[in-house]
């Protein structure tokens, strides 16, 4: 190993939510730690400033996120009052409260940036440690599925007003890289980190899942887990739920801003015997244990809609949890969850389209052997595409960014010593000169 990779850097990673339930700022946190770093995670809560340590021993430290301010700063900066501005300086303002808490409980050698919002303290940060700025871009920011229009004009110019700032850029696959590529060319090259989960070794499932779903053990479970939100194609999949074989239930695991919609289309969907309910909705589970729960579904859903460039290219953390747990997957044929389903056979695919009568009608047709068959391939899948196999990546952009470091204090080092060498030389010859004139005079 060499020397820039022993060495023990200061890291902020730095994020605009409560750290907490963000997986791959814990996950790259870990990582870096891991690799016996001092790191600290900072961001923001709309509590009392908070601060608790994970149970790997990184600090957290949670500043309160004060909007209250927005307006009065808006009218410092002689900003109209559009929806535009209030949008840019509240994104700004939460900038700074996580640039001020680093401020004043660290001095970092480097700061590691996720997502936009706090991208606007980049400057900041340059300014005060001068230090390298690594940005993580988990999304397509500008085109967010449902994203208000006035935020498709301030996302990217954040992103373009701190390009300048950014010295290593991650983010998530190939599809997102070139857009990125594109559209900001003063990006350095991206490094692709996917959200892959941690290799680890399954139990025998216990049946939590259908205990919970009020299901028959035998009963086969098509599992959409996660956020309830628009544009994932929920509505689509309680169609479908109508239509499917009574040997198959929908079970929804997670919250969010559908939870009624699924709780109306689960009552008026109760014409099946008792354990074979149509459609189930229970709780998320705590991350520790997800890979328990999602283990006992037979297939798990992704069925994203094709609202926008994030949806088309994205690659979520179902698309390796699924598989960690030895569930094949359901997905809408975006590019990159079909290269991975495919190229790996861990799942089938329906058009994008997203027509219920197609969804019942692949889920139907899956066989038990085309089911052995599918989790036999996650299981080969998960041993080679896994977190571990893209931590070194992340190794290697902290060992060239101190790499980099290294060299310029050489350079400015090699400077300075000619600087003083040719102020000696320079002191030397003038007295020459000095006593020779004073020879030539006497």
């Amino acid at each position: 190993m060499s020397k820039e990779r022993a060495r023990i850097i200061r890291i902020a990673a730095v994020v605009h939510n409560g750290v907490f339930h963000d997986a791959r700022v814990l996950k790259e946190a870990g990582t870096l730690k891991a690799l016996g770093h001092d790191v600290r995670i900072f961001g923001l809560t709309p509590n009392e400033d908070e601060e608790f340590v994970l149970p790997n021993g990184i600090p957290v430290h949670l500043a309160h996120r004060d909007t209250s301010i927005i307006r009065a700063r808006m009218r410092e900066d002689g900003l109209e009052p559009t929806r535009e501005n209030s949008v840019l300086t509240s994104f700004g303002v939460q900038g700074e409260q996580v640039f001020a808490k680093v401020r004043d409980t660290f001095e970092p050698e480097a700061v590691h940036v996720h997502d936009h919002v706090v991208l606007t303290a980049a400057g900041r940060f340059k300014e005060t440690f001068g230090c390298p700025i690594v940005w993580d871009a988990h999304e397509i920011y500008e085109d967010l599925a449902g994203l208000e229009d006035v935020r498709r004009v301030v996302n990217p110019r954040i992103i373009r007003e701190n390009v300048p700032n950014i010295d290593a850029f991650i983010t998530l696959n190939r599809s997102i890289a070139d857009f990125y590529a594109e559209k900001y060319p003063g990006l350095p090259t991206a490094t692709l980190v996917p959200n892959a989960v941690e290799r680890v070794s399954m139990s025998e499932y216990d049946g939590r899942l259908h205990d919970a779903a009020g299901l028959a053990r035998d009963q086969r479970v098509l599992l959409f887990q996660g956020g309830f939100a628009p544009h994932r194609g929920i509505p689509s999949l309680l169609e479908a739920a109508t239509l499917l074989d009574e040997r198959w239930s929908l079970v929804f695991m997670g919250w969010g801003k559908l939870d009624g919609q699924i709780d109306e289309a689960a009552a008026r969907a109760d014409d099946r015997p008792e354990g074979r309910s149509r459609i189930a909705k229970i709780p998320g589970a705590p991350h520790d244990e997800l890979l328990s729960w999602t283990a006992g579904a037979s297939l798990g859903a992704i069925p994203y809609e094709d609202t926008g460039l994030n949806h088309r290219f994205c690659s979520p953390n179902k698309l390796w949890e699924y598989p960690a747990a030895g569930v094949p997957m359901l997905a809408t044929d975006m590019p990159e969850m079909a290269l991975r389903i495919n190229e790996w056979g861990i799942g089938i695919t329906v058009g994008r389209e997203l027509d219920p009568h197609d969804i019942a009608a692949r889920v139907n047709a899956v066989t038990a052997a085309d089911l052995d068959r599918m989790r036999e391939s996650c299981a080969q899948f998960t041993a080679n595409d896994n977190w571990q196999a893209y931590e070194p990546r992340i190794a290697d952009i902290y060992a060239g960014l101190m790499h980099e470091a290294a060299a310029s204090d050489a350079t400015a080092d090699a400077e300075r010593d000619h600087r003083e060498r040719a102020g000696t030389a320079s002191g030397l010859w003038g007295r020459l000169v000095n006593s020779s004139r004073k020879l030539f005079t006497n």
